[in-house]
């Protein structure tokens, strides 16, 4: 067995993975519909071992699953983590996905314990009720050699101003951000996101790719005031690009109809 696709499933509490040689993407979908009836639902996932791992896919994140991997030394995407996204006020911690990996612990986007960095993860994907440049750094010290993050901002949310400069220059000055892609659904172009965004395209050395998702593509917007405000001519990587899109960016759960669906390098990059 190669992939292991748990989906819509309930009548048990608890899967665990005591030992898999051969197992290579696990995904859990779509057990929200579950989570206001008495029908008992998946609570707990654990991992023991699973030494050809790579892809950990968790789509619906509000149910407050516990996933534990002991053991998954080629573990490389993980997705989606969520600070209670779907909730518009008040989201208590046993709404969020909890994520050890080892003694690394996760909770929703927080990085709770940190004991050590994971560094085989490339891949992350995220849903986040606010676009925080202070949580992306946390979560880039947890995985210091991604090269991808996909993100899924609420839209209408307040956001914080993500003003970097110097709150983060000790993180810049210590830490080499690998990153090469950066997508980001609902890019209106306010402030914060600006700001967010530019701390890659001036920071990440190796960037490539910065592909922001529009409601509406309007040429205007695009070429004569963001890139300028991107400072995309101040770029730290020559090969950094920046594309604006009104395609869909970022893969859905109804992308994912059969267990192969999970077979793919990365999970998160929307089918053509």
């Amino acid at each position: 067995m190669e992939s292991l696709l748990i989906h819509a499933c309930f009548g048990f509490r608890r899967v665990r993975i005591i030992n898999s040689l051969t197992v290579r993407s696990i995904g859990v979908l779509d057990q929200s519909s579950y989570a206001e009836t008495d029908l008992v639902r998946l609570q707990e996932l654990v991992i023991d071992n699973a030494p050809r791992l790579e892809r950990l896919v968790r789509n619906d994140v509000e149910n407050g699953l516990h996933v534990s991997v002991v053991a998954a030394p080629k573990l490389q995407a993980i997705g989606f983590l969520s600070d209670g996204y779907k909730f518009s006020e008040h989201c208590y911690p046993d709404h969020l996905y909890r994520l050890e990996l080892g003694s690394t612990v996760i909770q929703g986007l927080r990085v709770e314990s940190l004991a050590m960095a994971v560094s085989t993860v490339k891949i992350l994907a995220f849903w986040t009720r606010t676009l925080c440049l202070d949580t992306i750094v946390e979560l880039l010290k947890c995985f210091p050699c991604l090269e991808k993050i996909y993100i899924k901002p609420h839209m209408g949310l307040r956001e914080p101003n993500n003003l970097w400069r110097p709150k983060h220059h000790n993180f810049i000055k210590r830490h080499d951000i690998r990153l090469k892609t950066l997508v980001l659904r609902w890019y209106w172009g306010i402030k914060s996101q600006v700001n967010f965004v530019t701390f890659f395209v001036l920071n990440a050395r190796m960037l490539e790719s910065v592909t922001l998702q529009v409601e509406h593509y309007n040429e205007e917007f695009v070429a004569d005031d963001q890139r300028a405000k991107l400072q995309l001519e101040n770029r730290a990587s020559r090969a950094a690009q920046i594309h604006f899109t009104t395609d869909r960016s970022i893969r859905s759960s109804s992308d994912v109809k059969r267990v192969h669906d999970l077979d793919v390098v990365d999970p998160f990059e929307p089918p053509c």
